[in-house]
């Protein structure tokens, strides 16, 4: 039963990652995860709660977890975790202090929406006791769920929940052979993000004899996205900035904002990322003045590189944003 138990949400884990990614998921799009991954560390800290027949031996303590992981993926994230954990419980019915030592491995799988994480996950591992009465030690699992948000680059705090099933008997008022209990409050979580690439060289077209008719291109090859992203990078500001300015020295000038993605994943999904970027740039030039009536932004998904799809830097420059005027 207990097998059965963990069987299940692993399989559970499974579909879900399987549904999330769906059509965009390739091979090389699952190579390019896993040695673009980000190494995880953080620890949860909070209040352990004896739950169910436990509450009989031990009474609300604390507990405190360390752990490290590697994140794999972006938006939809995989990430192997190890996690060893203390709680220590307030003495019941004049029995010694009850702790608990363990030490469990398994994943989590978060949704990324900007600087917000969402999570659920799942561990198996052993469980042991440190001090008050238990009759025997023994294999375990967790489940857990939190939110964390990241007040600075790849750095958050968040809060979460754990529940625990640790097949060890508590010596005292029952005969049960689990020990159950929560572990609830807030986690510290740091991300080792990538240093993104430097910027690209800007080009544009020069601008005609001020008699004639303007006809400029402007092509912000500079404005380039991380994999399975559609937020502004840093580097690319300084660029967009520079282009809010010359499109309100030319108010009379309409652009179209296309977006583009490089080759890994599927057409469909590739569509939908480009017209994201496309409206994300878009966006950030409407706040800075420039109005929307003039700008139309379009995805063209996987179509037309600038550079070659076989190569990582290749890639990182299809990831790409461009200005083109129409009115020229």
């Amino acid at each position: 039963m207990r097998r059965n138990v963990l069987w299940v949400l692993g399989a559970a884990a499974v579909v879900i990652a399987v549904a999330q990614r769906g059509e965009a998921q390739t091979a090389d799009e699952i190579s390019y995860d896993v040695t673009h991954g980000m190494p995880v560390v953080g620890a949860d800290i909070g209040a352990a709660i004896p739950i169910s027949t436990y509450k009989r031996t031990a009474g609300v303590g604390g507990a405190i977890a360390p752990f490290v992981g590697y994140q794999i993926g972006q938006d939809f994230a995989f990430t192997p975790i190890i996690q060893p954990q203390f709680a220590a419980f307030s003495s019941c019915c004049g029995d010694t202090v009850a702790s608990i030592t363990s030490i469990t491995a398994g994943f989590r799988l978060s949704l990324n929406e900007g600087p917000t994480e969402a999570y659920v996950g799942a561990q198996g591992g052993y469980y042991w006791q440190t001090t008050g009465p238990i009759d025997n030690n023994g294999a375990g699992y967790n489940v857990s769920g939190g939110v964390n948000y990241d007040f600075w680059p790849g750095t958050a705090l968040g809060l979460f929940i754990a529940y625990h099933n640790a097949f060890m008997r508590p010596a005292r008022f029952t005969t049960s052979d689990n020990t159950q209990f929560l572990v609830t409050g807030i986690e510290v979580r740091h991300r080792f993000q990538p240093l993104p690439p430097g910027p690209a060289p800007v080009v544009a077209e020069a601008a005609p004899a001020a008699a004639a008719p303007m006809k400029r291109k402007i092509i912000l090859r500079g404005v380039n996205f991380d994999f399975d992203k559609y937020n502004i990078r840093p580097d690319a500001v300084p660029i967009l900035d520079e282009a809010a300015r010359t499109l309100q020295e030319y108010g009379d000038v309409t652009i179209y904002v296309d977006g583009y993605t490089d080759a890994i994943g599927g057409d469909a999904y590739n569509q939908r990322l480009s017209e994201r970027r496309a409206n994300a740039v878009k966006e950030y030039l409407q706040r800075h003045g420039i109005s929307g009536s003039r700008m139309t932004a379009r995805g063209f998904g996987k179509t037309n590189p600038v550079a070659t799809n076989a190569t990582a830097e290749g890639r990182a420059q299809n990831r790409r944003v461009e200005l083109i005027v129409q009115n020229q």
